[in-house]
């Protein structure tokens, strides 16, 4: 196990339902089976249940597997044997990496809660992607979708060689979603991340998948869109019976040097 104490930053063992250091700071493991190791967390912070249970549903029905599908298929390629997922979420991508050792960080309770629940083959752990509980240079990858880039990180816990899977929106994800709430609705920016390490792969994908009302409320929901949304373009949405959408991606792949 390459979980450190967040505490002293010495390496923690399994004891019964605890993870302990030698030092004897010791976290439980909860029923679910995730453990909390950030010592500032509070119960709020991270996606709350319904925000959630929105994402897990949306995400059932497949409109984004083309793009688990080939992050998986990369992974399978680069082979890593200790592979970090930083704002996992509840385990959609993370479940499904060919890894043998994996962990999943994110700071919300209820995402985790689904995610050690439905996946047994990874340690799930609340705490701030930017505060990671690993050890220097123990991870041959390190996947972010979605979320903030922990760079720093991201560097401190890759081995020399190491990968970072990076998954940002594409120009034109979700366009005609913005189209209905919005009345001039903007392009996502695909800027490039400032890092040292080296970028070896861009791949772009895109997908069409058609909504209905359920699903294009779930995808409201699960999106940064619900909060910079204002009543008028919620109406709209509610009076949409089913909408044809884009999903776009682009999964950039760096490489820390050697």
């Amino acid at each position: 196990m390459k979980l450190i104490c967040p505490i002293c930053r010495t390496p923690l063992l399994q004891e019964g339902n605890s993870l302990c250091c030698s030092r004897r700071h010791c976290f439980d493991i909860a029923r679910q089976g995730y453990v909390n190791l950030d010592p500032a967390y509070r119960k709020e912070r991270g996606d709350n249940r319904e925000m959630v249970l929105a994402r897990t549903s949306f995400l059932s029905s497949g409109a984004y597997s083309f793009l688990k599908e080939a992050l998986c298929e990369t992974i399978r390629e680069l082979s890593p044997e200790v592979l970090a997922d930083l704002g996992c979420g509840e385990g959609y991508y993370t479940s499904s990496f060919p890894v043998r050792e994996k962990y999943g960080f994110d700071l919300s309770r209820d995402a985790l809660k689904h995610a050690s629940k439905h996946d047994l083959s990874t340690r799930y752990v609340i705490t701030s992607i930017f505060h990671l509980p690993l050890a220097d240079e123990s991870c041959d990858m390190a996947v972010t979708c979605f979320a903030p880039a922990a760079e720093e990180e991201v560097s401190r816990i890759l081995k020399p060689g190491g990968y970072f899977l990076f998954v940002i929106p594409g120009k034109n994800h979700l366009q005609e979603l913005k189209e209905v709430l919005y009345d001039h609705p903007y392009e996502n920016e695909e800027s490039p991340l400032d890092t040292r390490m080296d970028l070896i792969r861009e791949q772009h994908l895109s997908n069409r998948f058609e909504a209905d009302q359920e699903m294009l409320r779930n995808l409201f929901q699960m999106t940064p869109y619900a909060y910079r949304t204002g009543e008028a373009g919620r109406k709209k949405l509610e009076s949409v019976s089913s909408l044809a959408c884009t999903a776009q991606f682009v999964i950039r792949c760096y490489r820390k040097k050697i």
